[in-house]
């Protein structure tokens, strides 16, 4: 783990080790910069560890597009205005020993986000997400991200059923983009950080 944590710091990406779940709550909401707008993608680990009932129910000022009963339009409005935010919270569906953050995403807003427009991304990553290579990493993202994320929110797509990816064209699917961070230009090394906690969180 010390070695992945000076793996990213190499590449300009700010690394930590939490080692449970109100560590990584604390230390993630600690990286918020006072009067800070925040903006969430869609997280398990982020539900898991507490970060997002405490941004939701606490005094942020909050960009939320998970808000009940708020229309399509209002809430493609608040994915748009999230992107912009003063500091983004996700993770990442996969980890590189080599530092790389690699992710799908149905819409791309999240990974966008990542990669361009907040000033501050805080990604939150079980080590259960930390694999060898991209290639573990491509395995791990067709083989048990996809088919279990679409079985969680009620997909009927064909991986939801066999388990397995086999790059349909389902309306349903939930991955239509791929991407890979691997580091930050050095101007930009205090924007993204990583926060890797000794649990098994999220998908």
């Amino acid at each position: 783990m010390d070695k992945l944590i000076e793996k990213l710091g190499s590449i300009n990406i700010q690394a930590y080790i939490a080692n449970d779940s109100d560590e990584a709550r604390h230390l993630a909401l600690g990286l918020i910069p006072q009067g800070a707008t925040v903006a969430m993608g869609n997280s398990l680990t982020l539900r898991e560890v507490g970060i997002f009932d405490a941004i939701v129910n606490g005094s942020y000022k909050v960009i939320n597009q998970f808000e009940p009963g708020i229309s399509a339009a209002e809430n493609l409005k608040r994915r748009k205005a999230g992107m912009l935010a003063d500091v983004y919270f996700t993770s990442a569906n996969a980890l590189t020993l080599d530092g790389e953050l690699v992710n799908i995403d149905g819409k791309g807003n999240r990974v966008a986000a990542m990669m361009f427009g907040p000033d501050k991304v805080i990604i939150v990553v079980g080590e259960n997400k930390i694999v060898k290579d991209q290639e573990e990493a491509w395995q791990r993202l067709k083989e048990k991200v996809a088919p279990e994320l679409t079985k969680k929110l009620g997909r009927s797509t064909p991986c939801a059923k066999t388990g397995e990816c086999s790059n349909c064209n389902s309306p349903e699917r939930v991955c239509r983009c791929y991407t890979v961070i691997n580091g930050q230009m050095p101007a930009d090394k205090d924007r993204i950080h990583v926060i890797i906690v000794r649990e098994q969180l999220g998908i």
